[in-house]
């Protein structure tokens, strides 16, 4: 038995897998697209993805350094420089940002090409992380109990067709 869970319906315009593009700037020589998994920010679980074009010729920027920082609702909260590297995908600067409080965070992007060094700023709504979804884990208890019956039943099937032979 096959046990599978589709989320269906709209989605979100995805820029790295099924990261969600939530901003595209334009600064200096560069367009910056900036992609975040979840969906939606969320405190100690967001994975920022950006991808770095240059302008003049479209071209997907893959060297490089690229530094985050941020400053959070309260005082305390904030986090970096931290770097966000390129090393499973070329193309795509990443990091899991550490976000330790809900609220509105100003996020600083700092990139460095050989074109120069540009900075972006942008405001993420961070929301405290989803617990489990419990309708998804009785489901799937429902079914390893509803396994377990069968092949305890197909168990006590072949014992008493043993019996019988015999």
């Amino acid at each position: 038995m096959v046990i599978g869970f589709s989320g269906l319906g709209d989605s979100p315009v995805s820029a790295n897998g099924k990261a969600t593009l939530i901003s595209t700037q334009e600064q200096g020589p560069y367009r910056f697209e900036v992609s975040i998994l979840p969906s939606r920010a969320v405190v100690n679980n967001t994975h920022l993805s950006l991808r770095i074009i240059e302008l003049s010729s479209e071209v997907t920027l893959t060297e490089g350094s690229v530094n985050i920082s941020a400053t959070g609702p309260g005082q305390g909260t904030n986090f970096g420089p931290i770097v966000a590297d390129n090393n499973v995908l070329p193309q795509f600067f990443e990091t899991t940002l550490p976000f330790d409080a809900p609220g509105v965070w100003q996020v600083s992007i700092n990139a460095s090409t050989e074109l120069g060094e540009e900075t972006i700023q942008l405001s993420l709504d961070v929301r405290e992380g989803r617990p489990i979804n419990l309708i998804l884990v009785a489901a799937i208890a429902v079914a390893v109990i509803a396994v377990g019956i069968w092949t305890f039943d197909r168990i006590k099937a072949g014992i008493r067709r043993r019996k019988a032979r015999a």
